[in-house]
């Protein structure tokens, strides 16, 4: 089975509430899933600072607890340095208000992102197989892995 594939049709099936039900109001097991996929989506298509300022942001500060629930512990660590670097205290849940953070943010902390950026796509963990293994774990939350884009959906 294609981990990668069988995750996007995950993440676009009824079986998660990825980006159907607002992170807050998420189930634990489906925050880990959203705040993951967010996580690596963002990063990938513009770095740690896309992601913090997009609106998947709103998971950041549940990220590292999500990626070391996967196992991810490394990539955990990168993630907390790279919010840290931003904020040394939590970051505002406001998308704007994360907006005006980072926006105002000094050249020398850019610089440390990129930093961990490069530190994130060394992928210490692998993200995919982590994250497949956590959702075909449970089943009764994201149904049968090997049932993902059936017809029965």
């Amino acid at each position: 089975m294609d981990k990668n594939k069988y995750l996007i049709a995950l993440s676009e099936s009824e079986r998660t509430q990825f980006g159907r039900v607002a992170f807050a109001e998420q189930v634990e097991e489906q925050r880990v899933f959203s705040a993951v996929w967010a996580l690596e989506s963002q990063i990938n298509n513009g770095g740690f600072f896309q992601y913090l300022v997009s609106s998947d942001g709103d998971t950041a500060e549940f990220a590292p607890r999500a990626l070391r629930e996967i196992g991810a512990h490394a990539c955990a660590a990168v993630v907390e340095r790279a919010i840290r670097t931003v904020s040394a205290s939590p970051l505002p849940a406001s998308e704007s208000v994360r907006e005006e953070l980072l926006e105002s943010t000094s050249s020398d902390v850019r610089q440390r992102l990129e930093v961990l950026e490069e530190e994130f796509f060394t992928y210490p963990d692998d993200l995919t197989a982590l994250l497949f293994a956590y959702g075909a774990t449970r089943p009764s939350v994201f149904g049968r892995a090997d049932g993902v884009g059936d017809s029965s959906e």
